[in-house]
C-alpha cells in the first residue's frame, strides 16, 4: 500500500487523480451543437445531481476541451449515460486525437427536444439548460437545469475504476 504524505508539500494534480481513482464513478457523453449545428461532445465521469427541486444536475468539463465553449455558448446540452455495452464509445468520445465532428459519425444518435444530440442505446438521457457556469481551476462546473428526460429502467452502467472501464456485476 502507498501513503503519500502531503503535510510537507502541495498536494499535486496526479496524487489527487491517483487518491480519486477509488471511487468508481458512471460513464456518460455530454454533447451539445456548434455554431452551425453540428453536434459535439465528449466523455465525462463527472455527473452529478445536485437538486431534485428544482432539477438540477452538475458536470465537469476541462477548460481546455472545445466542447465547453459550445456548450456554454449554445446555453443547452444533453448527456447520455452509457451502459456497459458502450466502452468503444466512451473511448472514441475521450480521444483528444478525434475530432469532435468525427465522434458523431458512425454513432447512433438523435436530436432531443431542445435540439441537443443524444446517443441511442444510452441507459438514460438528460436535456438541459444551462443554469450556472463556475470556474474551477483548470475546470468549469457546469450546472444544468433538467428540462426532460428519459429512463431505460434497465441495463448494466459502463463504469470507470483506476483508468479502466468495466461494468457491475448485478
Amino acid at each position: 500500500m502507498t501513503i503519500i504524505d502531503t503535510s510537507a508539500h502541495t498536494v499535486t494534480g496526479t496524487q489527487l487523480r491517483a487518491a480519486a481513482s477509488h471511487f468508481p464513478t458512471g460513464v456518460a457523453i455530454v454533447s451539445t451543437v456548434d455554431d452551425q449545428y453540428q453536434p459535439v461532445g465528449c466523455t465525462i465521469s463527472s455527473l452529478l445531481s445536485v437538486s431534485l427541486e428544482p432539477p438540477i444536475v452538475a458536470v465537469s468539463l476541462g477548460t481546455s476541451t472545445s466542447t465547453v465553449r459550445h456548450l456554454v455558448a449554445a446555453g443547452k446540452f444533453g448527456i447520455t449515460v452509457l451502459s456497459a455495452t458502450q466502452g468503444g464509445i466512451a473511448a472514441v468520445f475521450a480521444d483528444r486525437e478525434v475530432d469532435h465532428y468525427e465522434r458523431f459519425a458512425g454513432v447512433r444518435w438523435r436530436p432531443g427536444s431542445n435540439g441537443m444530440p443524444l446517443l441511442d442505446n444510452g441507459l438514460s438521457s438528460l436535456e438541459c439548460e444551462v443554469h450556472d457556469v463556475i470556474p474551477t481551476g483548470d475546470h468549469y462546473l457546469i450546472l444544468g437545469h433538467v428540462q426532460a428526460l428519459f429512463a431505460s429502467g434497465w441495463g448494466s452502467p459502463l463504469v470507470h475504476h483506476q483508468g479502466t472501464l468495466g461494468s457491475l456485476k448485478r
